[in-house]
Parts: C-alpha cells; structure tokens; sequence
C-alpha cells in the first residue's frame, strides 16, 4: 500500500510540474495564446499572394536592424522573440506571404535553429517572428532574412 502512496505522489507532483512549466511558456508568449498543438479551423485568406518580395529585412540577433526595404524598425521583445514593423498593413489576409531564413548575417553559420512568422497582435504592420532552438524548443535569439512578399 505505501509503495502504492509513492506513485500516486510521484504522479502529482510530475502534472504539477509540467503544468507550470506550461504556465511560464505561455506567459512568455508576446503575440496571443499558443495554437501550436491546438486544433486550427482553416484559414481563408482575402487576397493571393503572389510571391514577390516588396519588403526586406535583415535583423540582428538583439533586434537592431542590420539593413532593410521598406521597413520603420525592429523590436527585440524577449528572448528569441522580435516585431518588425513596415510601412504598411501586412497581414496575410491582405496577401502578404512572409518567408524568414536564420542567417549570421555575416561569415561562419548558425546550426539548428528555426522561426515562424505570424501576423503581429496588435499591429498589422507588424510580423512577429519566434525562434526555437532544435528539438529541444527552445526560445533562442539569432539574427535573420525577412522576406515579406506579395
């Protein structure tokens, strides 16, 4: 029976955890709830997007904007998590297509990071970009290439 009294402790205390740990993650998050593992209904967007490129930016790991076409800044909100902003209303469901590649901006090379996009809460001249490190999933900075096509 006491053996029994030992797992059911262990149990508590391991959804409790991760519970909290979910709790952090998700206070973390600057652009709305995370959808990442919820079911999504399908999108219908106003307008096509062709995949022309009208806006670019290069972006430091700290958020500073290393050069850019037709963007006003660039914000380093927490860790690994940025808002660009540009000179008009991007949303996708305007057309905007927004395609980012993890870069040093310079020589050498960044390994096993990857970013998403998504329209920015609150500024729809903004796109927020979120980084994450390999399988882990971790939040990481890294400097980037934003595409935003049309």
């Amino acid at each position: 029976m006491k053996s029994y009294m030992w797992l059911g402790l262990l149990a508590t205390l391991v959804v409790a955890d991760s519970l909290a740990v979910t709790r952090h993650v998700a206070a973390q998050n600057t652009n709305g709830p995370d959808v990442t593992h919820a079911a999504r209904a399908a999108v219908v967007l106003a307008n096509p997007t062709r995949g022309i490129p009208f806006k670019t930016a290069a972006i430091n790991s700290n958020g500073t904007v290393a050069s850019c076409f037709r963007c006003v800044s660039a914000t380093h909100l927490a860790q690994g998590e940025y808002q660009v902003t540009f000179d008009e209303n991007v949303q996708a469901t305007n057309g905007f297509s927004r395609w980012l590649q993890v870069d040093t901006l310079s020589t050498g090379s960044i390994s096993n990071v990857s970013c998403t996009t998504a329209d920015r809460a609150g500024n729809v001249n903004a796109v927020f970009v979120i980084c994450t490190l390999g399988s882990s999933g971790a939040i990481t900075d890294t400097s980037f290439f934003l595409f935003v096509a049309r």
